[in-house]
């Protein structure tokens, strides 16, 4: 390795493994009824770890929320021409966890990734969540983490929810990289905590 490298440059190396920087026309991030922490304006892809997440708290979204019902999961990927896939298939998951990685599946289903164009995965009915759960692309079909899903760009210091994680064990944040382009669609509004709810627990 050149040894006039910059030690910041350095320190960036191990988080730019299996990522590519893109520039692509932004978009928009979501709305009512779309939970994302995407920003809108694509600036990486990434194929690294064999499973790559994002851990939605509901109330990020809706303050006192305790969860709701999730009737879509979408999500945008990107094949760049010096790093094609091996495979555009991907098992497309729903988890009940925390902040500290997925604990019990709740749906999985074989979802087809399309180059720059939304995918998705939809339920009927829709599937009941926490106020903490996880949507996971799981790339087991692939010997390399394919196919690699776009995230935005994150200022450091930026509390991140992507993961990524090798053995489903440890779980890596992708933080200062960015978020990942997934988003989930609730069918009904978020179920907020009432005044009633609260008096019912005492």
């Amino acid at each position: 390795m050149n040894r006039f490298l910059s030690p910041l440059l350095l320190l960036s190396l191990p988080l730019l493994a299996g990522s590519v920087r893109v520039d692509l026309p932004g978009g928009s991030g979501g709305t009512d009824d779309q939970l994302t922490y995407f920003n809108g304006t694509p600036h990486w892809l990434t194929w690294a770890g064999m499973y790559r997440g994002t851990w939605f708290n509901t109330e990020d979204f809706l303050p006192g929320s305790t969860g709701g019902v999730i009737e879509e999961m979408e999500y945008w990927f990107y094949e760049h021409a010096s790093y094609p896939w091996d495979t555009d298939n991907f098992y497309s998951e729903l988890w009940d966890g925390d902040n500290m990685g997925p604990l019990v599946q709740l749906e999985q289903g074989i979802v087809t990734a399309y180059h720059y164009a939304p995918c998705y995965h939809t339920f009927d009915p829709g599937v009941e969540v926490e106020v903490n759960f996880w949507v996971l692309i799981n790339t087991e079909m692939s010997s390399g983490g394919w196919p690699s899903v776009l995230g935005d760009y994150s200022m450091p210091g930026d509390a991140g929810h992507s993961f990524f994680s090798d053995d489903f064990i440890v779980w890596e944040p992708w933080g200062e990289m960015g978020e990942y382009y997934i988003v989930a669609t609730t069918g009904t509004a978020l179920e907020a905590t009432t005044w009633g709810s609260m008096k019912a627990l005492f």
